[in-house]
């Protein structure tokens, strides 16, 4: 599929597995770029956390938020092999880790296309990112194997 001219939603929002965290994406409008907005969520109040200008051209691709206010930014909304691929974001939404498209394919070992004829969501994702019951992994399929993220310091191994 070639959505390379396709734009993202002008927003899409993004909740972690409690609704306890919302991750608002706003996609840019002529000469802006992409927006991030999280807020925290309780008794039906949303309260700001942090906004920021994200780094994607168009937006990422898709977000995962952790009940512990980590968020994980995936990939490009167009299909490019991404140099912002994985972006961990911690609940003040300083950047805690990154990884470019080669550094996901290298953690892989496997060939980038190999990895490109497993995905069914962007460049690389072969399948919707889990979040491991206890919330402190995030399993990507990738390439026939499994990318797991630690999200409490962003360390990223494959199996």
């Amino acid at each position: 599929m070639n959505d390379a001219r396709s734009l993202p939603p002008a927003q899409r929002v993004f909740t972690s597995p409690s609704a306890t965290f919302e991750l608002v994406l706003s996609s840019p409008s002529q000469g802006q770029t992409a927006q991030a907005e999280l807020f925290a969520v309780a008794a039906g109040a949303r309260r700001p956390l942090w906004r920021q200008a994200l780094p994607h051209e168009q937006g990422p691709r898709t977000a995962v938020v952790a009940d512990s206010g980590e968020v994980v930014l995936l990939d490009e909304w167009i299909n490019v092999p991404s140099r912002h691929a994985l972006l961990l974001l911690d609940p003040q939404g300083r950047r805690r880790a990154h990884y470019n498209f080669d550094e996901l394919v290298g953690i892989l070992q496997l060939p980038r296309k190999t990895v490109a004829q497993h995905a069914v969501q962007g460049a690389w994702l072969a399948g919707e990112p889990r979040l491991t019951t206890d919330g402190r992994l995030l399993l990507l399929p990738a390439g026939g194997r499994t990318l797991s993220l630690q999200l409490a310091d962003g360390r990223l191994t494959a199996y």
